[in-house]
């Protein structure tokens, strides 16, 4: 059984909690028949809890939610063959935004296109508003059959979405999660996707404290409109399933997510001896924290999406409680599918993101860390499988 616990001698933050009573214990909670605060339990290695969740914590459908992310993808939601064999002349333009993420993706689109048999054209955005508008005045008149725009927001090319639509351009607009604001189809990793994976977070936060905690926190990175829309998912969760429970909000700004980020959640922990558990769109900001929070004699876990190789190890390691791993090269097939489908006339409707979620997701823990060794992958046949559909 692990307990919250502070950790080291002399140190304010745990004189405090003394002269309080609660030290190693929530800030919420009685022990029947003493009064008391019960202390916080986590769930071990195996998954298993050794407490009761407390009372008007419905720790079942937390787990049930997590249990379904915790399972392995076994296949692919989309299973409608294309309507009509893909034209070779087929173009399909990426914006490509320059961050590593962006390059991750061009590299698995350059993959998705060669078995599809499309031509493809990266265009270099940058991250300022100028430059991102004079890169998609190019697309406009290249006029491709396909834009695939990943976390490049059309605020800053709306002015030309009109144009490319006149042309026949499908416009694929993901990881973004104002597609509505547009006109556009809210797409993979976008507004919807983002509210399943905020409850994800508030859900593993209930499930990885066996029901037994109430404070948690939440680490947002305010440059990211998604990291806003899985908070509020994540309050309404909380709201469904834990009436008593708070979840505090820490900007952490996205330039200091490989730098500094670790300093300052520890230097949070600290000031909240009373936070349980933390959730965070960004799991990369663990990545050493495990050492940091020993140096400072705390021991708070947590979990965040996005889970990068270095953290599926630590997991295996038994340096952090777990993960959740996103596979950025099969959201890449996905949104190429979704480009050819509507691009051939297909009707695509993504009415609930679950299984569309859980296709491209998973819960990683000490007991499935070792699977990936070299990196997450959801579904080692998904290429095969998206050649089938696309008839190659």
């Amino acid at each position: 059984m692990r307990t919250y616990r502070l950790r080291g001698a002399g140190l304010a933050s745990a004189v405090a909690l003394v002269a309080l009573g609660v030290a190693g214990c929530s800030s919420t909670g009685g022990s029947e028949g003493d009064g008391g605060d019960a202390a916080v339990v986590y769930r071990d290695a195996d998954g298993n809890c050794s407490g009761e969740p407390l009372e008007g914590v419905d720790l079942d459908a937390a787990q049930e939610l997590v249990s379904y992310f915790e399972e392995a993808s076994t296949g692919l939601p989309q299973t409608e063959p294309l309507v009509e064999p893909i034209d070779p002349t087929t173009t399909v333009a990426y914006l490509d935004n320059g961050s590593a993420v962006s390059s991750i993706i061009w590299s698995s689109l350059e993959q998705a296109g060669a078995t599809a048999g499309v031509q493809l054209q990266r265009v270099d955005t940058g991250l300022d508003a100028q430059s991102i508008n004079a890169a998609v005045s190019t697309v406009v008149e290249s006029a491709p059959d396909i834009l695939i725009a990943a976390a490049v927001d059309a605020t800053f090319f709306q002015s030309q979405l009109e144009a490319l639509q006149s042309a026949g351009t499908t416009v694929v607009y993901a990881g973004s999660s104002n597609a509505e604001d547009f006109g556009l189809l809210d797409s993979h990793s976008g507004h919807g996707a983002s509210v399943v994976n905020g409850q994800v977070l508030a859900a593993s936060a209930l499930a990885f404290t066996c029901g037994t905690a109430t404070d948690f926190v939440f680490y947002s990175i305010p440059e990211l409109s998604f990291s806003q829309v899985q908070l509020d998912a994540a309050n309404e969760y909380f709201a469904q399933t834990c009436a008593d429970c708070t979840l505090r909000v820490v900007e952490i700004p996205v330039t200091t997510m490989d730098t500094t980020a670790g300093d300052a959640i520890v230097s949070d922990l600290q000031a909240h001896p009373e936070t349980a558990f933390f959730i965070t769109p960004a799991d990369q900001m663990q990545i050493g924290l495990k050492a940091k929070q020993d140096l400072a004699g705390i021991d708070v876990p947590g979990i965040g999406q996005s889970s990068l190789p270095p953290n599926i190890e630590q997991i295996a390691n038994g340096l952090q409680i777990a993960g959740y791993a996103v596979d950025y090269n099969e959201y890449t097939w996905f949104m190429l599918d979704e480009g050819l489908r509507r691009n051939m006339g297909m009707e695509v409707a993504y009415d609930d993101w679950k299984p569309w979620v859980k296709a491209i997701s998973r819960i990683v823990t000490p007991a499935t860390a070792a699977d990936y060794p070299e990196g997450f992958v959801a579904y080692p046949e998904m290429p095969d499988s998206f050649a089938e559909l696309w008839g190659k």
